[in-house]
């Protein structure tokens, strides 16, 4: 089951999970920058609650798959640390990106842009940021979850599962 949720070698599950959850909160953080700069408010205040609660949504599995990552990381490798300051960065966001749902909802009904989750939405968003920057460095500084295996047939680099025993 472990291996179902970490993913297959070089096919690891978390990161194409974050992509739906960052993409999300980016969209939904932009609509509400734009309903309240006046594009289109009422369309712009809906869709924010929408695609904020997608990114929600997408947290819950995108969380399961980050902690199996990070548990099978060495506890004494610097990547494991950088780890639990991805994961603090990432919840803090995510818990903020739940309170701004949660402050735009008053103004889903009505189609109007609440300030406070405004700018809740943007401090989250930069949060987010952080943490998707540090959670970069683990996969390309410290090869986190990724192989390396220049010659492997492209069968093997495809198929799931065959490319931790190529070479």
């Amino acid at each position: 089951m472990v291996s179902l949720v970490k993913g297959f070698a070089g096919k690891p599950a978390h990161a194409p999970l974050t992509d739906i959850g960052i993409g999300a909160y980016t969209a939904g953080t932009a609509m509400l920058i734009a309903g309240a700069a006046g594009f289109q408010e009422a369309a712009m205040a809906t869709a924010a609650v929408i695609t904020i609660a997608i990114g929600l949504i997408a947290a819950i599995p995108t969380i399961i798959t980050g902690l199996v990552d990070l548990f099978s990381i060495p506890a004494d490798a610097p990547a494991r640390t950088l780890g639990w300051w991805h994961l603090t960065l990432m919840s803090s966001a995510t818990g903020m990106f739940a309170g701004t749902f949660r402050l735009q909802l008053a103004g889903y009904p009505d189609g109007k842009i609440i300030s406070s989750a405004l700018i809740l939405g943007v401090i989250s968003w930069v949060l987010l940021l952080a943490g998707g920057y540090l959670g970069g460095a683990l996969t390309f500084v410290y090869g986190v979850r990724v192989l390396k295996h220049p010659q492997a047939a492209m069968s093997d680099a495809l198929i799931p599962g065959r490319a931790d025993h190529s070479d």
